[in-house]
């Protein structure tokens, strides 16, 4: 779809993360459907649905489900579970100046403002996360950074922030269309996709440290909620990173 200025700028793409499992996305989009999407204008989805939990039957599924919620739904379908090619394929995709990046295992607290949306669009931001429970974020900064200990003449005088290294995610957040489109050219897929943008993978962390991720919510403000630990743990499911790579392993029979 060819879209003019406008709407590139006012409408946000969807890509959406997610394995087969047409439950969890449904609960995911229905969340984001009653606190964001009546507040925006959407225009295309793009899911990536790894063979995670599921067959073809619960693939085919979750591609059904989505055009419940958007009028235009491209779907990838791989015949084998891989995030970062996931991640890959889904950020060199959206036509708009921003989308929105999702996994299918998130709800939203409350309702997100198009207002909280827009005026974080600032210079260097190039991706507008939402405070979950899991950043442990303990400090008063609207920008995502990474923690250190404050020195001064050798002393440490307590914990502060490393604005030399801002800290980006695959969790739910906007991302802006050009960031995301160079991110997934400099990936490495055999590297976990969310800790090479920070680390491990030196050409895409020094390209994304050039800019910023300004928060939607505070530290005592958790506006996304992650379903999928408590999903994985019922079924057994653990995440083992290994030398830089994400590995599920099933401990129930």
């Amino acid at each position: 779809m060819t879209l003019d200025g406008q709407d590139k700028k006012n409408s946000f793409d969807v890509l959406i993360v997610s394995g087969a499992r047409p439950e969890l996305l449904k609960a995911t989009l229905d969340s984001f459907e009653k606190n964001l999407f009546s507040n925006i204008k959407i225009n295309d989805c793009y899911i990536n649905i790894d063979p995670f939990e599921g067959d073809v039957e619960q693939i085919n599924a979750c591609e059904i489900l989505c055009k419940n919620y958007f009028k235009k739904v491209y779907a990838n379908k791989p015949t084998s579970p891989q995030f970062t090619k996931a991640v890959q394929w889904l950020w060199s995709k959206p036509q708009t100046e921003w989308a929105l990046s999702i996994e299918d295992d998130w709800l939203l607290s409350r309702k997100v403002e198009k207002d909280e949306i827009f005026s974080a669009m600032k210079s260097k931001v190039m991706q507008i996360s939402f405070m979950t429970k899991e950043k442990m974020w303990k400090f008063r900064s609207n920008y995502h950074y990474k923690p250190n200990r404050r020195k001064i003449f050798g002393v440490d005088i307590g914990r502060g922030l490393d604005k030399s290294r801002p800290i980006f995610t695959t969790s739910p957040s906007f991302v802006k269309s050009t960031f995301a489109n160079r991110c997934s050219q400099l990936m490495t897929p055999s590297l976990d996709p969310e800790k090479q943008l920070n680390k491990i993978n030196e050409p895409l962390s020094e390209y994304t440290s050039q800019y910023r991720n300004h928060f939607i919510g505070s530290r005592k403000d958790h506006v996304a909620i992650d379903i999928g630990r408590d999903h994985r743990s019922k079924k057994g499911i653990t995440k083992q990173v290994i030398d830089g790579q994400s590995f599920w392993e099933t401990s129930n029979s």
